[in-house]
């Protein structure tokens, strides 16, 4: 993702039919391969959508080779973090074949000049065993994550660029970010993607996905319908794509912007923390918080399947679910929330009351946050959940995609929606 010259590819109106029938489901935000200085038209063009729709900027100073400090850049790069949008450096990895030493000289600089939330580590490998000049490919890459991580203030997130789908999972514990699609265009992005099994174990926010030369809104739509449908909420797309697709914005992307901002949920995403004890030595109960950003609406619920297992629990035919939920949370903009157990066959509206000690609280503006005692849903296991946003009138607004609580894959999930930025 350098920049560098990059084919233009043509596109074929059949992958555009394909897509007319897919709604898009919300729970996208934009991450930005924004390669122009801090401070440029360019940059303050991409950054003028707001944290509603962009969540991360990557500062790229001569493709991370120009380690300088520059007062216009830093004061840019302050701007739109108190804008809530998080700016990561860039630094090029060749590949797990560039000298770690010098990558790390080059992190360095970066933390050094710049207040940065993170570094983009680019071209990186596919296979984590393979040889890198360092030992294996994921020693290579973790010892670099964790010279950002334990070295930097503020080294919070780590994004790994092997551009396409690695085949299995190891980056995942490395990054808390993976770009897993680096498409040249619409009809790269549906042939060539090839979603690995993989994938479902982590939450959309863990992938992002970009694409290039899209050249018309309704293709622009399809791709983030599509990016969302294969599990990625991280996306940018643009319709550049002749020398370099990352010199400016696209020619729609005050579009672009809407069409994620407008979203009634982003980033849904769900923790579990296991009993512990406070510091008198009582007991405190293990506990499962969701939480996500709520654009539109005034009431939620959040279904649960708990034996993940479609065809148990509430699967009504207009209920827009991918589930069958076994438990239900109920909240409203008001801060009361409830766990209900279906008790129902199927497709009647049974629920009945469970005590969960649940409770709702607002992070930042239009962030919810629901919390409850994990026991109340019986023995603890991974499950799958579903956002509903509803209107004052009780009307469904939308539902969001399917999104797996696994307990084994969340400790590198970045809360990408705490704006609190200095």
């Amino acid at each position: 993702m350098k920049k560098l010259s990059l084919a233009l590819f043509s596109l074929a109106l059949l992958f555009v039919v394909m897509f007319s029938g897919i709604s898009s489901p919300a729970q996208s935000r934009i991450a930005i391969p924004s390669y122009q200085d801090p401070g440029s038209a360019q940059w303050n063009g991409w950054r003028s959508l707001g944290s509603s729709s962009v969540g991360i900027m990557i500062v790229n100073l001569n493709n991370g080779d120009d380690t300088a400090y520059y007062p216009s850049v830093d004061q840019a790069i302050r701007n739109t973090r108190k804008q809530g949008i998080f700016v990561v450096g860039y630094v090029y990895t060749g590949y797990g074949q560039r000298d770690p030493a010098v990558v790390r000289r080059k992190v360095d600089a970066v933390f050094r000049n710049y207040l940065v939330d993170g570094i983009f580590f680019d071209e990186v490998p596919t296979d984590c065993g393979t040889n890198s000049v360092a030992g294996s490919n994921y020693r290579y890459y973790q010892d670099l994550a964790d010279h950002v991580r334990r070295n930097q203030a503020g080294g919070r997130i780590v994004i790994l660029n092997p551009g396409t789908q690695p085949n299995d999972d190891c980056w995942m514990s490395i990054a808390n970010i993976l770009v897993t699609a680096e498409s040249s265009s619409l009809q790269d992005y549906v042939q060539n993607y090839q979603p690995e099994a993989w994938f479902h174990r982590y939450p959309p926010d863990r992938f992002w996905h970009i694409v290039y030369a899209v050249p018309s809104t309704a293709q622009l739509n399809d791709v983030i319908a599509l990016s969302l449908k294969r599990g990625a909420s991280w996306v940018y797309v643009t319709d550049r794509g002749s020398a370099n697709p990352y010199d400016q914005p696209p020619s729609y992307w005050s579009i672009e912007g809407t069409q994620v901002a407008q979203q009634g949920v982003q980033a849904p995403y769900a923790s579990f923390r296991p009993g512990s004890s406070d510091s008198n030595g009582n007991p405190l109960p293990s506990q499962v918080s969701f939480r996500w950003r709520a654009v539109n609406g005034t009431k939620w619920q959040i279904f649960l399947d708990t034996d993940r297992n479609p065809h148990t629990g509430y699967h009504g035919s207009d209920s827009g679910l991918a589930i069958g939920a076994d438990y239900l949370i109920e909240a409203a903009a008001d801060g009361s929330a409830h766990l209900l157990r279906y008790t129902g066959s199927g497709s009647d509206w049974e629920w009945h009351e469970v005590p969960a000690h649940a409770r709702i609280s607002f992070l930042d503006a239009g962030v919810n946050l629901i919390e409850l005692d994990a026991n109340a849903l019986g023995q603890t296991h991974p499950l799958d959940y579903q956002i509903r946003s509803l209107d004052a009138h009780g009307k469904t607004f939308f539902t969001s995609l399917l999104v797996p609580l696994s307990l084994d894959s969340t400790a590198y999930v970045f809360d990408i929606e705490d704006h609190g930025q200095n």
